[in-house]
């Protein structure tokens, strides 16, 4: 709960426009009050919002990262576990965003990051290149086709 209003905090007094999902974990009436530029919901269709967004912070898991490159948005990667430290060093080294790391993290450096790569070209020239391959290669639908072709080419071997 405490991470919410850090993040309040953050970008209360802002020009930015926050969309932010809480999961069901969190109420948001148990947040208090919500600044006027946030958006807070217990379930946002990430995908139709990425369409539409000019940054995208995450915690880092393999799905959002993949869904904000496919639609061209640089991220800020805040890891929490797993494998997604190894996916925000990934982000960071292709130039499509960057690392932070949550523990020594303070709401005046997240804000310096995200006006940081809100205005630096070379992000949005990074994964826009990230963005045409990924939609070039036809999304999860080409990638069924093509286990399916190759299912009906082994059948056809047999």
């Amino acid at each position: 709960m405490e991470e919410i209003k850090w993040l309040f905090t953050a970008f209360e007094n802002t020009d930015h426009s926050v969309i932010m999902s809480i999961g069901e974990k969190v109420q948001q009436s148990d947040l208090g009050e919500i600044p006027n530029n946030f958006i807070v919901k217990n379930y946002v269709p990430q995908t139709e919002v990425l369409k539409y967004t000019k940054l995208f912070i995450t915690h880092g898991g393999m799905n959002s990262v993949h869904e904000g490159l496919y639609y061209g948005v640089p991220l800020i990667v805040i890891p929490q576990s797993a494998d997604q430290p190894i996916i925000a060093e990934q982000v960071a080294a292709i130039g499509a965003g960057i690392k932070l790391q949550m523990q020594s993290l303070t709401a005046n450096e997240l804000r310096e990051a995200v006006n940081h790569v809100l205005n630096e070209p070379s992000f949005h020239k990074n994964v826009a290149k990230v963005k045409n391959s990924f939609q070039k290669s036809g999304g999860s639908r080409q990638a069924v086709d093509d286990i399916f072709e190759y299912k009906r080419q082994k059948d056809i071997q047999k």
